[in-house]
């Protein structure tokens, strides 16, 4: 009889973490989904962004440009001082690029990344499991501060 009880007992303890098992796959594949909705919404929140930033960038060059040609006189030294002043910033980005944008992102990003998710499965227990009982008096085991 008590082998039975034993049978039965780790037959529903197999189910249970099964069912465990399966409830914290689930858990963990909609954290998975809610973090790459959240970081495919900041990339096209981010190309707006930058689309927007191109325009503003290029109409403000082209206006610095033309206050330049009217400032010195003629009509394309402007244009040039300008496109002379993007050659230096890329050739900034070529050579130093990297290290300044690696210190600039990598910490955010890592903290994001690398973060615990907001809502981590609580640690009681679940309620498809069953109670723990004393095998040889069959009575369910109260933990202290507990009650039935």
């Amino acid at each position: 009889m008590a082998f039975g009880r034993i049978s039965n007992n780790l037959q529903q303890l197999k189910e249970n973490i099964r069912a465990f098992a399966h409830s914290s796959a689930e858990y963990y594949k909609l954290d998975l989904f809610n973090k790459s909705m959240q970081g495919a919404i900041a990339a096209i929140k981010g190309a707006a962004i930058a689309l927007f930033a191109l325009f503003f960038v290029l109409f403000l060059s082209i206006a610095v440009a033309v206050a330049l040609s009217n400032w010195i006189d003629s009509p394309s030294s402007g244009f040039f001082i300008v496109a002379g002043i993007y050659l230096l910033l890329i050739l900034f980005f070529v050579f130093f690029g990297s290290k300044v944008l690696m210190k600039a992102i990598l910490p955010g990003a890592s903290k994001k990344f690398f973060q615990e998710p907001e809502k981590k499965p609580e640690h009681k227990e679940h309620h498809e499991f069953t109670p723990q009982k004393d095998f040889e008096t069959d009575e369910i085991i109260i933990k202290d501060n507990e009650r039935v």
